[in-house]
């Protein structure tokens, strides 16, 4: 069940708010319960034989955070972390059978010439998500930041419809306590306005922005799978048009699901802080989805990154191999893995490559500059870059994104080169006629989609006065925007998400007759 489906919008949300808040009023684990069943039914809707693959997973996790807290209580810290390395490879096996299989065949069979053949499987919806929801949870069980859990809210946790399907990727301890003791009742019309308003957002940017900014990146990208050759305007509008669309697809989606997450009074962790911004790449990963960066960071980088420092120690390297060691292989294999999360295609791999490349040499000329500053004995606190500095690193940081998300959104690498020959004018002969394969009015959208990034606040900038989510605090300062306008509900508030409100509903109702376009997302 879609966000953006009819059934959802005038179907299961009321009828799930009416039945919580109804049963919030007599007992709060009679409402959790009501929610709990609802997000069942909700991740069960378009294909319930997934449910027992879900349901099992949330069963097995729960028992192996039990096994390892209770081992490491009675001091058996061993065991535990062999009761942990065993549940992490649990999860690993499930994520790499369902979603890597066919691939491996598939390169092993022209590899070497054989001709295995499995039955197709299907990719269990969200699988991606809360297998690494479920890996942090053990590990936050090993590492004791876990006292506690019972199974009614461990499964709320793991269900919750808001971010079961494309995150964000939660964490126990920012989830679970809101559920544990918290009335709902007081303050239910504060957070069902806040939610509404958020999620009203996210709609506007899925379905004005992201769907119609479609109708320029798809007939692009597919007539470069069809090996027809783009001249330059032609390359770059397909590596923007697409970076737009995916940014307001999947930031949209994470809108959605905090303003609904809001409405049954919970917050849930950004995903998203005006990326697109950023002057560096590192930084441009620290606020674009943020909780898969957060996961890998705390549950991955670091402890690589920790293991191979120790033993560069051990060796007694001097200053530039135990830099490669200890800091540029982490990070490389860091976004090697989050490249082949994203999916089980080469395009993903070298997408992670390129991204690896990115910021290992931005790391590298970073160390480069302490080294030489510290052999100058120079300092460079309180020392800013120019204007003009800060510009050229933001559009080399947009460049390598741009890059990066042609060989994201191309079917295959053969794609992905019909475009980059196009965009660095390195195509002979026929080329792409604009208006010939291109709606000329949804250019107007891409560039809507330019103007609010570069000059509107985001979505949590804008709902400023309220606190939009679990970690909001430690962001609010970052990048502040051109705009500064926060929404209040007064006739210029109401009447701006009003017209907002009427637009998407308007867009919805136009779209009705046929399928509501999926979110990017969701294939991963």
């Amino acid at each position: 069940m879609l966000f953006t489906s009819t059934d959802f919008l005038f179907g299961f949300l009321p009828v799930c708010l009416v039945g919580f808040y109804g049963l919030a009023k007599i007992n709060r684990q009679w409402a959790e319960t009501y929610l709990l069943l609802g997000s069942l039914v909700f991740y069960g809707w378009s294909n319930f034989q997934n449910v027992p693959l879900l349901a099992g997973s949330i069963i097995f996790n729960y028992y192996a955070g039990n096994q390892i807290r209770a081992l490491a209580d009675r001091g058996l810290g061993r065991a535990a972390a062999s009761w942990c390395s065993f549940g992490i490879f649990v999860n690993v096996a499930l994520l790499i059978y369902f979603k890597y299989t066919n691939f491996i065949l598939d390169n092993v069979n022209v590899a070497f010439g054989t001709e295995f053949v499995f039955r197709q499987i299907i990719l269990p919806l969200g699988i991606s998500f809360y297998s690494f929801q479920r890996i942090a949870y053990l590990i936050d069980c090993a590492r004791g930041e876990i006292r506690k859990s019972n199974f009614l809210d461990f499964s709320l946790f793991a269900l919750f419809f808001p971010q079961l399907i494309s995150g964000p990727i939660v964490l126990y301890n920012e989830i679970a306590p809101q559920f544990e003791g918290r009335r709902f009742i007081p303050g239910a019309n504060y957070n069902l306005l806040a939610g509404v308003v958020i999620f009203t957002i996210g709609l506007f940017k899925k379905i004005v922005i992201a769907d119609n900014t479609a109708f320029i990146a798809n007939p692009l990208f597919d007539a470069a799978s069809r090996g027809t050759p783009l001249d330059v305007l032609s390359g770059w509008l397909a590596a923007l048009s697409f970076t737009i669309q995916l940014y307001f697809d999947f930031s949209g989606y994470s809108d959605m699901a905090i303003g609904l997450a809001r409405m049954f009074g919970i917050l849930l962790p950004l995903n998203f802080h005006s990326p697109l911004k950023a002057t560096n790449i590192a930084d441009y990963w620290r606020r674009w989805h943020m909780t898969l960066n957060r996961f890998m960071l705390s549950y991955f980088y670091q402890p690589l990154a920790l293991a191979l420092t120790r033993k560069a120690v051990g060796m007694s390297l001097s200053r530039w191999p135990n830099f490669i060691i200890s800091v540029v292989l982490p990070a490389f294999a860091t976004f090697v893995v989050i490249g082949a999360w994203h999916g089980a295609g080469w395009t993903f791999v070298l997408f992670g490559l390129m991204h690896a490349t990115y910021v290992c040499t931005a790391e590298a000329w970073r160390e480069f500059r302490r080294q030489r500053r510290k052999r100058l004995k120079v300092s460079d606190r309180g020392t800013r870059p120019s204007v003009l500095g800060r510009t050229l690193a933001h559009v080399t940081t947009l460049v390598c994104v741009l890059l990066a998300n042609v060989m994201f959104r191309a079917d295959r690498v053969a794609t992905a080169g019909v475009i980059y020959r196009g965009m660095f004018g390195l195509t002979g002969g026929e080329h792409i006629v604009l208006p010939e394969v291109i709606r000329p009015e949804a250019l107007f959208f891409v560039l809507l989609g330019c103007l609010v990034i570069a000059v509107m606040p985001n979505t949590q900038q804008f709902m400023g006065a309220y606190r939009s989510a679990v970690n909001w605090r430690q962001w609010r300062n970052v990048v502040p925007s051109l705009i500064t306008w926060q929404w209040r509900p007064n006739i210029i508030g109401l009447a701006s998400i009003g017209m907002l409100a009427a637009v998407v509903i308007t867009a919805t109702l136009m779209g009705i007759s046929r399928e509501p376009a999926q979110f990017l997302y969701f294939k991963f």
